[in-house]
């Protein structure tokens, strides 16, 4: 037995070879790791048997070959590091206390059996992949998806998803609506917001290929759209006319990529471009709040009115830390912490609101920023006659002609905006139909990005509304809260297990959020109660939060940490050299810090193109820097 072998084995192997009899047998094979049971923390992790959105056994055959070692170690991290465990904590659930469970035998699937390309297998046909997810999805499931909302008491499961899902989703609806109004001086703000997410939503619940998705606004769009608005008014454009002529080609281009297979490309797509792609929605959120709480220093407000806004910020930014580790804290009792955990951004609000205008009056404050929103339905820009702007937008300019090189510019923001789109839509979907969440009903990439498309983004165009996307953490609160468990005897006959078993797959709940959406618009005078800054802590909590369980940062950490006794117990960790670990973060780092940079140095626009191009440099550029052994721990 050689040294070498014995490196290459996970260290569990390693220390039982150490201490095992001489044998005249070979070693154990990754063939025998394979056949021996996975320890499951908190929810069920199935063994990555089939390619999920492969077909038959030559996906599978695919998959198996490429699995080493290595990967199986990453099965067994600590229970801090589980990455599907800090999804469930991060989406608000509560994660299971007791040992881990066994696995549940992976469902047997009808629609895998179809004879059709999986979701992401290209079709070689026009319009292939988009037919083939309309007869798979809409045809097949659309009766059940709305049947299984209410049937076999799954209604007690929907309902309070539905309520608890209405507030996560409206708080971030808020949050960047308060984002948009100031970046674009009013042209679009809250009210749009509100309206654009409740519209999206609505189109979303009746005709996606995966309801379970959410739509919303991102911080990559929000980063782009005030670049396009500082384009354009540099430019002397008016801004909404602007964003029709943009939308429109954006709607166009959209569906080119649906009929053309193009989420097919997402087979390339790999954790080094997806953590990058988190980590720069993380930063640009985070940064556009801090952003905001500069700008009030600069700005020629009170004193008063300065501290009390930063100090409303940050009251609402830890408030919102504690009521989300409150749920794995000793208080009170399980049943309570997850209502107090579920709906805490909504207390924050309502008791932020009341202490702001209370401490008003004492202190002398009288110009604190409060959210405008119309006291009406009616858009949120006035025009140059204090009028409110038509709710149609005239292509053409609403207050001065709209020029036609005007319209040939829009066209290479068109495609930034596209790429964004289609990276948003499928990353987040990608990850919402992950295997182990053991979905019964299949996926529809294609479908989805023509809804988008051909419904959403003209609609959106017309009425100069915000452009929404699929939203992570929003789609996978929606998912883990309509998720279901069973708790069974552990293998020792006394511990209780619990394990995931499926989910509540169906479009009720996505629809009846955002009906709520619309009932919501009429609150504008009570809206308008709420200090600016309260949400802009929100908007800063939510995009540190994001920052946890993305393993670049989890690595970027390891630079500061010197002692190696206190390094985490990962793959990346114990499978390879520091220097190799440390050498694949820096180019990470490299390619995040390149595009952060030329956002904030005016080439803004180029930032869609770049994170594009992330996937070739991963294909073509990184397998030179490291063995595929090497990308298999760090990348796999």
């Amino acid at each position: 037995q050689s040294a070498t072998k014995q490196r290459s084995a996970p260290r569990r192997v390693r220390s039982c070879i150490a201490k095992a009899p001489a044998m005249s047998g070979p070693l154990p094979t990754d063939d025998d790791y394979r056949r021996t049971r996975v320890p499951q923390v908190g929810m069920h992790l199935p063994m990555p048997e089939d390619n999920p959105y492969g077909s038959g056994s030559q996906a599978s055959s695919r998959q198996r070959s490429r699995r080493t070692s290595a990967e199986f170690a990453r099965y067994e991290a600590p229970r801090s590091h589980q990455s599907p465990l800090r999804e469930r904590q991060e989406a608000g659930v509560e994660s299971a206390q007791e040992k881990p469970s066994t696995s549940l035998p992976e469902p047997v699937l009808e629609w895998e059996n179809d004879g059709l390309p999986g979701p992401l297998e290209w079709s070689h046909k026009f319009m292939g992949g988009l037919r083939n997810d309309i007869s798979r999805r809409l045809f097949r499931y659309y009766k059940s998806d709305w049947v299984d909302g209410f049937a076999n008491g799954n209604l007690a499961i929907t309902a309070p998803c539905s309520l608890f899902l209405f507030f996560a989703c409206y708080a971030p609806a808020l949050a960047f609506g308060t984002l948009f109004d100031v970046a674009t001086e009013g042209n679009q703000g809250i009210f749009e917001m509100v309206l654009s997410t409740a519209i999206c939503g609505v189109i979303y619940a009746l005709f996606s290929g995966q309801p379970m998705t959410i739509m919303g606004a991102t911080g990559p769009e929000l980063a782009y759209t005030m670049v396009f608005y500082g384009t354009c008014k540099s430019m002397g454009l008016e801004f909404l006319p602007a964003r029709w002529w943009q939308g429109m080609w954006t709607a166009l281009f959209t569906i080119l990529c649906a009929i053309t297979d193009s989420s097919c490309l997402m087979m390339y797509v790999s954790r080094f471009t997806e953590e990058i792609f988190s980590a720069i929605v993380s930063i640009l959120e985070v940064a556009a709040a801090l952003t905001a709480i500069i700008n009030i220093f600069l700005s020629t407000k009170s004193i008063g009115a300065q501290l009390l806004s930063v100090i409303l910020c940050s009251m609402t930014y830890m408030a919102a830390v504690k009521f989300r580790d409150l749920r794995g804290s000793d208080w009170l009792n399980k049943a309570w912490r997850k209502h107090f955990s579920n709906y805490g951004i909504t207390i924050i609000i309502v008791l932020g609101t009341v202490i702001a205008n209370l401490v008003l009056e004492p202190f002398g404050i009288t110009d604190l920023d409060f959210l405008r929103v119309p006291s009406g339905i009616r858009p949120t820009l006035n025009l140059s006659d204090g009028s409110p702007r038509p709710w149609v937008v005239n292509p053409m300019g609403i207050e001065q002609p709209f020029p036609f090189w005007g319209i040939a510019l829009t066209i290479p923001f068109a495609m930034g905006l596209t790429i964004l789109g289609y990276l948003d839509q499928n990353l987040t979907e990608v990850i919402v139909n992950k295997k182990d969440r053991l979905f019964k009903k299949p996926p529809g990439y294609h479908l989805d990005l023509f809804v988008c498309g051909a419904g959403m983004y003209p609609l959106l165009s017309i009425l100069g509304l915000p452009f929404t996307h699929a939203a992570t953490v929003r789609s996978l609160a929606h998912v883990i809260a309509l998720t279901t468990y069973e708790t069974v005897p552990g293998d020792d006959g006394k511990t209780m297990i619990t394990r995931v078993t499926g989910a509540v797959e169906q479009r009720v709940t996505h629809l009846v959020v955002h009906i709520l959406m619309f009932v919501s618009l009429a609150l504008g005078p009570v809206l308008s109660l709420v200090p600016q800054f309260l949400i802009i802590g929100i908007f800063l909590f939510l995009g540190v939060s994001s920052i946890t369980g993305n393993s670049m940062f989890d690595r970027m950490w390891l630079f500061l940490i010197w002692d190696k006794e206190r390094w985490p117990d990962e793959p990346f960790t114990t499978e390879l050299p520091e220097k190799t670990t440390h050498k694949f973060t820096g180019v990470q780092l490299a390619c995040f810090a390149l595009i952060i940079v030329l956002r904030y140095v005016g080439a803004g626009g180029a930032m869609p193109f770049l994170i594009a191009a992330l996937v070739p440099v991963r294909r073509y550029i990184v397998p030179r820097l490291f063995t595929p052994e090497e990308l298999e721990v760090l990348d796999g």
